[in-house]
């Protein structure tokens, strides 16, 4: 583990130690009243139970994502990072990223995603945010047959990187304006040739719902792919190495 995770782990630790125990019966709506109130009343979620003993799990949002925050059981202190459960090796706050993450995905509407499906039997799901205009999409997406030919479904959300003001921004609008969006993908990113429409129909809004989506659940840069489970791999992964690492954790 990093130093900076070890950290996070120690100060858990500490905090276990020193807060106050917490009610057996606590009232969950008043443990987040503080953080609420440093937040600048922040939307903060409804605080669950962890395995450690008086310590709550919450979250909330920011403009760099969703923050999940451990709160003691009289809401006075508050530790913002992962908890690691030591003797378990587990990152439980990864966990709960995972799980997000896989409730949002699964959320959406397959026929609001350009889809590649896979070559015979569906072995595995992958959902990718991606920008046309980014190299790593491109080489990836040169490298989707043979994804599909493994038994991976592709599935492509939309993440103009910069947002409105990003140079992908009106071009994945255009590929979600047309009634193909695999097609219109092949030819955005230079493995066909061809004619995108324009970007003027109501499914462009999709490009905008998926760059909130993808801030949500913590996307820094693209490609940026999920498995079923949830679990996020940043950046390119070669398809030689992509391929054996998802179907070994394929459901």
């Amino acid at each position: 583990m990093t130093a900076k995770i070890l950290f996070v782990a120690a100060a858990c630790l500490v905090s276990m130690t020193s807060a106050l125990a917490a009610d057996n019966n606590p009232d969950k709506a008043k443990m987040t009243e503080l953080l609420k109130s440093r937040l600048g009343n922040a939307a903060v979620a409804e605080v669950v139970e962890t395995p450690a003993e008086g310590i709550y799990q919450t979250r909330f949002q920011t403009r760099t994502g969703t923050n999940f925050a451990y709160l003691t059981g009289d809401g006075r202190y508050v530790i913002v990072g992962d908890l690691i459960d030591l003797q378990a090796q587990v990152n439980l706050t990864e966990l709960s990223r995972r799980g997000l993450a896989k409730q949002q995905l699964d959320s959406l509407s397959v026929d609001d995603l350009s889809v590649f499906p896979a070559v015979n039997e569906t072995k595995t799901v992958i959902n990718i945010f991606t920008d046309t205009s980014c190299p790593y999409c491109q080489k990836l997406h040169s490298e989707v047959p043979e994804l599909q030919k493994a038994g991976i479904e592709v599935r492509y959300i939309p993440f103009p990187r910069g947002g409105a003001r990003g140079p992908g921004y009106q071009a994945l609008k255009q590929v979600w304006c047309a009634e193909d969006k695999a097609k219109s993908m092949d030819i955005a990113k230079g493995v066909a040739t061809g004619e995108l429409p324009a970007a003027d129909c109501s499914q462009a809004s999709f490009v905008d719902q998926g760059y909130v989506i993808g801030n949500q659940v913590g996307i820094t840069g693209t490609p940026a792919i999920f498995t079923e489970s949830g679990q996020k791999l940043d950046g390119y992964v070669p398809y030689q190495q992509l391929i054996p690492m998802l179907l070994s954790t394929a459901k």
